[in-house]
């Protein structure tokens, strides 16, 4: 029941511990030093791990539903978190990323009844309202959502004391990155521009952009 589990570590072994590069024991012995801290939904198929190829030792990883952060309050898990990477690792990066077709947002959009998960994702109820004002069609409600509750998730980490240390100190960058699941695309917000752009995009979706710029 768990062999493809079993198996992908044995991938992992191999190319990490038994290949020429050998970079875990490297790891081990020499400490880690990561560039990034990633803050991303529960989604399985939006795993950083997995859609960035990254190498061991590259980023902090904190999952929560939609991505969301929430204000700051003492003895959390991502207060925590954050407090290990950027006081006592100096991470200078960190990445909140969102995806499209969001099971938290739709989960919001659809009033679930369901405490557990209502109470956590409520934070958002803002950002749906913001895009409910603006928008009439559902599709639009949600992806309009998902990038403002990316932009409220990104404003409240201003709230945690280490992250308010490390911008006084300039030295850090916060990020707001959105993966678009269908379209294979990688977008970041623009503060120029007040949008979401892309900045890495599949072979495919590149491809049919210019088709449609020749046609």
């Amino acid at each position: 029941m768990t062999d493809d589990l079993v198996r992908g570590f044995e991938d992992f072994a191999h190319y990490q511990y038994e290949n020429g590069t050998a970079l875990m024991p490297k790891l081990v012995e020499d400490g880690q030093a990561p560039k990034y801290f990633i803050i991303s939904c529960i989604d399985s198929r939006a795993n950083p791990g997995t859609i960035f190829r990254a190498r061991p030792g590259t980023f902090f990883a904190h999952k929560a539903m939609g991505a969301l952060v929430r204000p700051y309050k003492q003895g959390t898990a991502l207060a925590a978190s954050l407090q290990f990477a950027l006081t006592y690792n100096n991470v200078p990066n960190i990445i909140v990323l969102g995806h499209t077709q969001c099971g938290a947002i739709e989960a919001l959009s659809k009033n679930l009844e369901d405490e557990e998960i209502t109470s956590f994702i409520s934070m958002a109820k803002a950002s749906l309202k913001k895009a409910q004002a603006c928008c009439s069609d559902h599709d639009e409600i949600l992806a309009m959502t998902e990038k403002e509750t990316i932009l409220q998730s990104a404003e409240n980490l201003k709230t945690y004391p280490s992250v308010q240390r490390a911008l006084a100190e300039n030295r850090l960058n916060i990020k707001a990155w959105l993966f678009d699941m269908k379209e294979g695309q990688l977008l970041e917000y623009n503060i120029q521009n007040k949008d979401f752009r892309i900045i890495s995009a599949s072979h495919k979706t590149e491809g049919s952009r210019k088709e449609e710029s020749h046609g």
